[in-house]
């Protein structure tokens, strides 16, 4: 129930300082024409960009962390982009420079290589282009793709799938592109397998995907912070919004008192009808603990409960409306990855790196160490990846689905392991030499207990809906919305809802580019 707002008449209050909300002010300011003065945005880090944000330095090592590669892909993250000035050239829009950046940087060659077995004879590489699928596997996959979501509502892929699909290439392919499990939500690989099925063999082409000069919270979170901070937006930072009062109590359909606590003082803020609050849901960076290259990251505790989750635990008790927080903040032995970025100082590594690949730094997206037990798999982008970033220096960042067991030549689990071990076992399962390599390179791992909650199983009701059931003045953003048809875990979800949530609330007839779902004819052929 959208009110007719007049622009000029609204306060806008976001809740939330990560990407979506970013993108949520941005079209706030371009598309609904809110005087900027007028858009509050609270956030109790002392910063903007949530999980996005990296750190580090040159002599101390960068952190790159999950969803921050220089790579993405959707239109409407390609929408946003033009509506943000460029950093070195206000007169041209970020887009414009980004294209402008990959006509003279763009790969010439595709990437050949995508997982890396043993052999008898060392490390090999496996193409991935031609995937053995059997016929009962292919049968299994039509018969999903043609059913219903409501036919597997709550249920994980292993109650889809038997034993014999999660080893096929097929699983291993699409499992660590998007940092699935076995236990995670068959709903949501229902709709990766219908959006991305037919792009499998492209996806870790770099040629394929947009390219930013640098990480994306250096090409977007700061120059959209930069832009909309120009502009007279007003940022709260080490500002939490602890509850909301809404009318009537007993159903809340319209907010119109915002409870929130700066510098350590509550106060009140009024909301009248014709104000919006859009609201940040949950966060994957929860509980996440940074080692160090001669320290493994901390435990994160018992509890991850934070402000970052309190506020949607307050709503869920008003309504189910609101949906069910506890089924991701409480799950964190399904959900849990740990990253790691590589600081490399004059190594030898790149070298190793394409004579094994046989593929040059920067053109494929990711490559997987198929006999790690931690499931390990790095990302060799284009050099630099920070702005700040000497020519003498190389930066990598990887990931590990299973972290809990036990490494092949550093005996004992990811998660216990420092930096430099970590990189000991990526280099000895690549057959790299470990001895020269080492003394060259900084690790730091990153465990996130909550890194990939977001894929885990659901019912219909857990995720709300980016404006909930007859309200009037509220809607949702981020990772944990439900937007149908779309999968989570991207950069272009969030965008895609921040987008929605003002094209709703403010009326406005843009509404987000439709959903590219691919034609079950188009599947068949690539399952024949």
């Amino acid at each position: 129930m959208a009110l007719n707002r007049n622009p000029q008449d609204v306060q806008a209050w976001l809740i939330g300082g990560g990407v979506a909300s970013l993108a949520a002010a941005v079209h706030l300011v371009k598309q609904a024409k809110v005087p900027p003065h007028q858009i509050h945005i609270f956030d109790i880090h002392h910063g903007s960009g949530g999980a996005m944000k990296t750190s580090g330095n040159s002599s101390d090592g960068y952190v790159l962390h999950t969803g921050t590669q220089p790579y993405f892909h959707g239109e409407c993250v390609k929408d946003l982009l033009t509506m943000i000035p460029s950093p070195e050239n206000p007169a041209k829009s970020s887009w414009e420079a980004i294209k402008e950046h990959e006509w003279h940087t763009r790969p010439m060659n595709k990437a050949r290589t995508r997982v890396i077995r043993k052999s008898g004879e060392g490390p090999h590489k496996i193409d991935m282009h031609q995937l053995r699928i059997g016929a009962k596997l292919r049968m299994d996959l039509i018969k999903f793709l043609l059913s219903g979501e409501s036919s597997f509502e709550s249920k994980k892929i292993s109650e889809i799938f038997d034993e014999a699909f999660f080893d096929s290439e097929l699983w291993t392919l699409w499992s660590t592109t998007f940092m699935l499990q076995r236990w995670h939500s068959a709903c949501e690989f229902h709709r990766l397998l219908a959006k991305y099925l037919p792009e499998i063999h492209t996806i870790n082409d770099v040629r394929e995907l947009e390219r930013t000069p640098f990480n994306l919270f250096e090409s977007l979170i700061i120059p959209m912070t930069t832009y909309l901070k120009e502009q007279g937006v007003d940022f709260r930072f080490h500002a939490m919004v602890t509850d909301f009062k809404s009318y009537p109590s007993s159903d809340p359909t319209t907010i119109s008192e915002i409870v929130a606590l700066e510098n350590e003082k509550e106060s009140l803020i009024t909301v009248d009808p014709v104000d919006i609050v859009i609201v940040t849901l949950g966060a994957m960076s929860t509980g996440m603990q940074t080692g160090s290259n001669k320290e493994p990251p901390s435990s994160p505790g018992e509890s991850l409960e934070s402000g970052e989750w309190s506020l949607w635990q307050k709503l869920e008790q008003q309504s189910p409306k609101f949906g069910n927080p506890s089924n991701f903040l409480t799950r964190s032995d399904e959900s849990k990855i740990e990253t790691f970025t590589v600081t490399l100082r004059d190594s030898e590594f790149m070298e190793c790196y394409a004579r094994l690949t046989r593929d040059k730094p920067g053109t494929g997206a990711i490559i997987t160490v198929l006999e790690s037990p931690w499931e390990l798999n790095i990302s060799v982008p284009h050099q630099p990846v920070f702005a700040t970033q000497p020519k003498t220096l190389d930066v990598i960042w990887g990931y590990a689905l299973h972290p809990g067991r036990r490494g092949t030549f550093v005996k004992k689990p990811m998660e216990l392991c420092s930096g430099e071990e970590i990189f000991l076992e990526l280099v000895s399962h690549l057959g790299f030499p470990a001895d020269t390599l080492l003394s060259s390179a900084i690790t730091i791992p990153c465990l996130l207990p909550l890194g990939a909650s977001m894929l885990l199983s659901r019912a219909h009701n857990d995720r709300p809906r980016v404006i909930p059931h007859n309200t009037t003045n509220m809607a949702f953003i981020g990772q944990f919305v439900e937007i149908p048809d779309d999968t989570t875990f991207s950069l272009e979800y969030s965008v895609r809802g921040a987008q929605m949530a003002v094209c709703n609330l403010m009326g406005l007839p843009n509404a987000p580019s439709k959903i590219q779902k691919n034609r079950l004819l188009e599947v068949f052929e690539l399952l024949v």
